[in-house]
């Protein structure tokens, strides 16, 4: 009687599948409806008097709301934590430090959003720059064998660095914009821990030398978010939040797609690695080419897209396994149909949605309009302020 021989299921390392994850979870984050944060569009007046400055977005109750909400939550799981790690001698003292800090959180930011304009893509990278800022300060002093008050004090400052960062360099972005500056951070500091995966294939037991790769990591999601931006100001077509989080599917189903290849064999980590790697560029490529300069995608729109990706997975695993039988259920057959099962889904959605056709340049050459009264007060040299040009974006 022969005994069937099930393939070994590749092994995926543990910090690349916490990376993945985490970087998928901050991409779905988008996704959060938004209702009463929609940023209020701008106007350029071109008028006769150039002293003035162009109008600026102003901020609305449900973005500033949304500000303080993510701040509190902060305070909750970074800010109190540190706090009570930096003066706790013991555990009562730690634990009022974790009030003070945590409950301070919602009043400090709710102070600060009085005072600064908060707009949608401030609120976005702000928020982001908090979480990764912080996480990475705690993953280097932590791997820099620190101690405990000092890793603390450093994850405090990394996430009041990363606010004020964020509410920074965000000050002229869009929200398409700032969800994109994330996404190549998260896409890069992804990419380099795979990376590091096919450098040192035993990557934690390497001891000393994780402090190196963590700094590495933190590096080339700086380079992200430089890269990020570049992009969104760069492409000749519109950018919209939804649109980011399509990338993120596209990603999932390139990295989907590679595992097929590998299913039925046993791969080192840095095949693995790899491969994986290779796939989520791919597939961030084609979301691009496919989804994103087609269409204009709200933060609805995309969250029921992927839904029909998942959907679609999950029904090809179901008849990957009814074609393939008991002896290959986990082999390449079954991760291949899953991964045809997603992209039909991403179809019937896109179908089923009826996403608006993307604007591109003629949405903001749209933009732009003449105001014919104005000129005529002007020549008439009638005194006042005219606006000539408007430019709303």
């Amino acid at each position: 009687m022969r005994s069937r021989v099930r393939p070994a299921v590749p092994k995926i390392p543990r910090t690349l599948v916490f990376a993945v994850a985490l970087a998928v979870a901050s991409g779905a984050s988008l996704a959060t409806p938004l209702a009463a944060q929609q940023e209020v569009p701008r106007r350029l007046d071109f008028s006769t008097d150039t002293a003035l400055p162009p109008q600026q977005p102003e901020s609305t109750r449900g973005l500033r709301n949304a500000f303080v909400r993510d701040q509190t939550v902060l305070g909750l799981v970074v800010y109190g934590p540190a706090f009570a790690v930096m003066v706790g001698g013991d555990g009562v003292t730690g634990t009022a430090g974790y009030l003070v800090m945590a409950g301070g959180s919602f009043f400090a930011s709710a102070e600060l959003a009085r005072h600064v304009r908060i707009t949608e893509g401030r609120l976005i990278l702000s928020t982001a720059m908090a979480w990764r800022t912080a996480g990475s300060a705690l993953l280097i002093a932590s791997e820099a064998g620190g101690e405990r008050r000092p890793s603390a004090a450093a994850t405090l400052l990394g996430g009041f660095g990363g606010t004020a960062a964020g509410l920074y360099l965000a000050r002229n972005l869009g929200a398409g914009e700032a969800a994109a500056t994330v996404f190549g951070h998260d896409l890069a500091y992804v990419s380099a821990i795979a990376l590091s995966f096919v450098a040192e294939p035993d990557l934690t037991d390497t001891g000393v030398m994780d402090e190196r790769f963590a700094a590495a990591w933190t590096a080339s999601g700086l380079l992200g978010y430089a890269a990020g931006l570049s992009y969104a100001r760069r492409v000749p077509y519109n950018l919209t939040v939804g649109d980011v989080q399509t990338m993120w599917l596209g990603a999932g189903i390139g990295a989907l797609g590679a595992a097929t290849f590998i299913a039925n064999s046993d791969p080192s980590n840095q095949a693995t690695a790899l491969t994986l790697l290779g796939g989520a560029l791919a597939g961030t490529v084609a979301a691009d080419r496919f989804l994103v300069r087609r269409f204009d995608h709200t933060r609805g729109e995309a969250a029921f897209t992927a839904l029909g990706a998942l959907a679609g997975s999950v029904m090809g695993v179901g008849v990957g396994v009814l074609v393939a039988g008991e002896a290959r259920r986990d082999g390449s057959l079954t991760v291949g149909m899953a991964t045809l099962g997603a992209v039909g889904g991403v179809v019937m959605a896109e179908r089923y949605l009826g996403t608006a056709r993307d604007a591109g340049r003629a949405a903001r050459l749209g933009r732009l309009s003449f105001d014919p009264m104005g000129a005529v007060a002007a020549a008439t040299r009638m005194p006042g302020r005219h606006s000539l040009l408007r430019y709303t974006f």
